[in-house]
Order: structure tokens, then C-alpha cells, then sequence
């Protein structure tokens, strides 16, 4: 099996970092297309594998197609490399807001389609992605091997309108948690820690806290309640407030963007 990754950007680049890290596919299958001359550079001296800045040579090597450019670009580059896909090949998209079915309309084809969507901690395979199968892929358990590479998934077909919504939680959510840890971090250094030892306490705790509110089935209010010290009580409405209006400003832009796409 061969994978072509059209979009050498930070997802791409991890996600395909991943695939090989974890054996699931050797080097030597695997080919990266970008317009970035020096993006391509790096990843074939940091990873070994092929590059090509022609889109359609993707195409033509991968038996899966990776798709990992931004939403207002993936028209173009289906276009680009329709000519090239048949019915042997799986487009599999990590666009956002760009539907299966619309995927499948633009190739004019009976091609497997798959959309995904992955989250940073896929990196290291402790990912949260979303899956949704389009009408014509033929061999699912491939696609969730490779899944189950980068961390956990979830399959949403019959919800693919859900995927935004849950971009909010599992693709931004780390750009909330990263400042806090860095805050968490920084104070224990400046205050006697080492950073390995802040980080270490202050990852686990982050860890520890997800997996008690994924495993204890009372409310997160309850949850927080249960805490016996409490330094930040008094603005805690004021910091959820905050939070509240970011992620729904950001909700707005996604489906404001869907719109014009």
C-alpha cells in the first residue's frame, strides 16, 4: 500500500510522521506534494520519504490520498488531480467543513471518500478523530487501522454535520489546554521545580483530570466541587465566561465559512 499526502502543512506533517513512526507504513510508500519547495526539503531530510511539488504525481503513486489543505483550497486540488483517481484509489480528507458527499461530486466518481478529522495529540497516537465514510469506499478496516494509529475515533456517518461542532472540542481544545499548562509550568520553575519535574506534574494532572471526568458520571460542577481548595473561586465565572465567548466566536467563523465555501 502506497500513501500520498497532498498538503505538507502541520497537520499533514504529523499525521504522516505518525503513520511511519508506528510502522504502519514504511518510507519508501509514502509521498508528499506541496508548493512549498523548502517545506518539501525538510520533511524528505527529516523523514525519508519522497516529495514532489506536482500534485497530480501524488495522485497517481497513492493508493490512499491524503488531502490536507486548507478548506477554501481542496476544490482546486480535486480538480487538479480528478483526472488521475479511479475507483482502486480513497481519497481521504482532513479539510474541514468540506462534506463527503461534495467531495464525491466534485470527482464524478465512484471513489472511496473518507473525511477525518484529527486533533495534535495524534502525534503521539493519543489523537480524538472523527471519521465519516463516504457512499463508495470498499475497505473500511484499512482506513480504521490507520486511524487507530494516530489515537482514538469515533465513526459519524449518519452526523457528518456534527464534524464542526466537534472540531470546537477535539481539534481546538489544545489550544486552550497548551497556555494553561504553560502557565502551570512556568510558575513551577520559577518557584523551585525543575521543567521537567512542572511539566511532569502538570501534564499528569491534566491527564488524571480528563480521565476521572470521562470514567466518574457526575457532572463536571460536581466534579470541581469535590475539590477542597479552591484559589481561583472567585473569578472562575469571570475566566468560563471568557472561555465560553472565544469558542463561540470561533463556532460562528466555522459555520460563517461553510457558508461561503
Amino acid at each position: 500500500m502506497k500513501i500520498a499526502l497532498i498538503g505538507s502543512g502541520k497537520i499533514g506533517s504529523v499525521l504522516i510522521k505518525r503513520l511511519i513512526a508506528s510502522g504502519f507504513i514504511h518510507k519508501d510508500n509514502m509521498l508528499a506534494c506541496d508548493v512549498d519547495e523548502a517545506r518539501l526539503k525538510e520533511l524528505r531530510e527529516r523523514l525519508g520519504i519522497m516529495v514532489s511539488m506536482d500534485n497530480k504525481e501524488g495522485a497517481r503513486f497513492g493508493d490512499i490520498i491524503l488531502i490536507a489543505v486548507l478548506p477554501k483550497q481542496v476544490r482546486e486540488v480535486l480538480q487538479g488531480i480528478s483526472p488521475e483517481i479511479d475507483e482502486t484509489k480513497t481519497v481521504v480528507s482532513v479539510a474541514g467543513l468540506f462534506a463527503t458527499r461534495k467531495i464525491e461530486d466534485i470527482l464524478a466518481k465512484k471513489v472511496g471518500v473518507v473525511r477525518i478529522m484529527p486533533n495534535i495529540p495524534s502525534l503521539v497516537g493519543s489523537g480524538f478523530n472523527l471519521i465519516s465514510f463516504g457512499r463508495f469506499v470498499k475497505d473500511r478496516e484499512v482506513i480504521r487501522k490507520m486511524l487507530a494509529t494516530w489515537g482514538e475515533y469515533r465513526e459519524i456517518d449518519e452526523d457528518e454535520d456534527k464534524m464542526e461542532l466537534y472540531q470546537i472540542i477535539t481539534a481546538m481544545g489544545p489550544t486552550y489546554f497548551f497556555p494553561f499548562l504553560d502557565v502551570l509550568i512556568s510558575f513551577g520553575t520559577e518557584n523551585g521545580l525543575s521543567e521537567r519535574e512542572a511539566r511532569e506534574a502538570a501534564c499528569l494532572t491534566l491527564m488524571g483530570t480528563g480521565d476521572i471526568a470521562l470514567k466518574v458520571q457526575r457532572s463536571v460542577e460536581d466534579l470541581k466541587n469535590m475539590i477542597g481548595s479552591r484559589p481561583i473561586k472567585d473569578k472562575e465565572e469571570y475566566l468560563r465566561s471568557m472561555l465560553r465567548e472565544a469558542l463561540s466566536k470561533t463556532l460562528r467563523e466555522l459555520m460563517e465559512l461553510r457558508e461561503r465555501i
